[in-house]
């Protein structure tokens, strides 16, 4: 009777322990299942980010005539040219910003999925889509994005106009609550459907809602990245984001080895449409789309303002960077200043990039010189004492310091 008692015993510690055993590994196996699904999420979102950034720093060279910087509109119908995976030909009005599935085919990519197999979808900021385009592409151009972290307060960027994202890739992950990753017609690659709220979260706590973008020109979206729970522990955004910023996409445009000669043929461009030393303009950038006026400002025998008329002149790349190219003529028609101890009747400034001091983002801030300008150049054209010295060429160690150009 003992010995089948002891029997029992060892069967029942037997149970236990490959019970113990099986959950243990069925633990351990769905650790490492997350690990991977994370692991491809991650490099997932790595590949389309990369692949934005060189569609944006490529723009120019793949459409002639156009400036580097702009990126594509989603996917969000899987019926725009190319079918499944090919970006919009229009997205909304100028300036606003759109959602939708992120264009692997337009990208030259496979299409990308996250570790539970979904397509990625992509947000664009609506003052870098490529069409309808902004006014201004260039290195000032503010992206319309923040991304909090699973706090809802923390920035991961755009706590600053400046570094607010331009574009933002989410990996949806599962579906959770209500969301349906049901298939309709035209996604045979990616399944599911094109429905935002399906696939990105939600956050009541926090008050953000990664699937709505507003349709209202130039306002700001602010995004989550998960994962984020609720008081009780849950989750309830599983969406995984990487963005894009001004400076991931300038960083890389500056490295182009003809971004000298683009930027000294801005000058020598603004130079041959200046030769007949007409009034500068004055840019109201507040406007959709900026608007511009003649006249500028008089400063004692100087005509102060911004190299006007750019949009008539049918050259693109000036009419882009036109709020970095500062004109003063000589009120009296002759050459009454001077540019290195040369006499001019005129001077062109391209006012280099934004120092750390410097913000560029408002109307009144694009309207304020000094945001432009470094001080002895700024001294020069704000007090019209007509002697300007300083750099004449674009230099890639010291990418803020401004240039200039005589008109003779």
């Amino acid at each position: 009777m003992r010995q089948r008692g002891v029997t029992i015993l060892l069967l029942l510690l037997i149970v236990v322990t490959m019970g113990v055993a099986y959950f243990l590994t069925g633990s351990v196996s769905i650790a490492r299942q997350k690990i991977e699904n994370d692991k491809r999420t991650a490099q997932a979102l790595a590949q389309a980010k990369d692949a934005l950034i060189g569609f944006a720093i490529t723009y120019g060279d793949t459409h002639h005539g156009n400036v580097e910087g702009y990126l594509p509109c989603p996917d969000r119908s899987g019926t725009a040219i190319g079918g499944e995976g090919g970006a919009e030909g229009n997205c909304g009005a100028e300036n606003v910003s759109i959602l939708g599935r992120l264009p692997w085919k337009t990208l030259g990519l496979p299409p990308l999925k996250d570790g539970n197999g979904n397509c990625l979808w992509y947000a664009v900021s609506g003052t870098y889509k490529y069409n309808p385009k902004t006014d201004l592409m260039n290195w000032d151009n503010n992206g319309l994005f923040q991304v909090v972290a699973s706090d809802g307060i923390s920035f991961l960027t755009g706590s600053t106009p400046d570094n607010q994202a331009v574009a933002v890739i989410f990996a949806p992950g599962a579906a959770m609550g209500s969301q349906s990753h049901a298939s309709v017609s035209g996604t045979p690659t990616c399944g599911g459907n094109y429905i935002a709220s399906n696939y990105l979260d939600n956050d009541p706590v926090h008050g953000i809602n990664n699937a709505a973008v507003s349709p209202i020109a130039n306002a700001v979206t602010r995004f989550v990245a998960g994962p984020v729970g609720n008081i009780s522990g849950n989750e309830i955004v599983n969406d995984r984001v990487i963005f894009i910023t001004r400076s991931d996409l300038f960083n890389a445009i500056k490295k182009r080895k003809d971004f000298e000669g683009f930027v000294n043929g801005l000058l020598t461009d603004a130079i041959s449409n200046l030769s007949t030393l007409p009034a500068p303009g004055a840019i109201n950038f507040s406007t959709s789309p900026v608007t511009e006026t003649a006249g500028g400002t008089i400063v004692g025998s100087l005509n102060i303002g911004r190299v006007p008329g750019v949009s008539a002149t049918g050259n693109y790349s000036l009419e882009n960077w036109q709020d970095n190219l500062l004109y003063a003529r000589c009120t009296s028609g002759f050459a009454c200043l001077t540019v290195n101890a040369v006499p001019c009747r005129g001077v062109v400034i391209f006012s280099g990039e934004r120092e750390a001091s410097q913000d560029r983002g408002t109307n009144a801030q694009k309207n304020d010189w000094s945001n432009y300008l470094e001080s002895a150049v700024y001294r020069a054209f704000t007090t019209g004492d007509v002697f300007f010295s300083g750099a004449q060429a674009y230099s890639t160690t010291s990418t803020s310091t401004d240039l200039l150009a005589c008109i003779p």
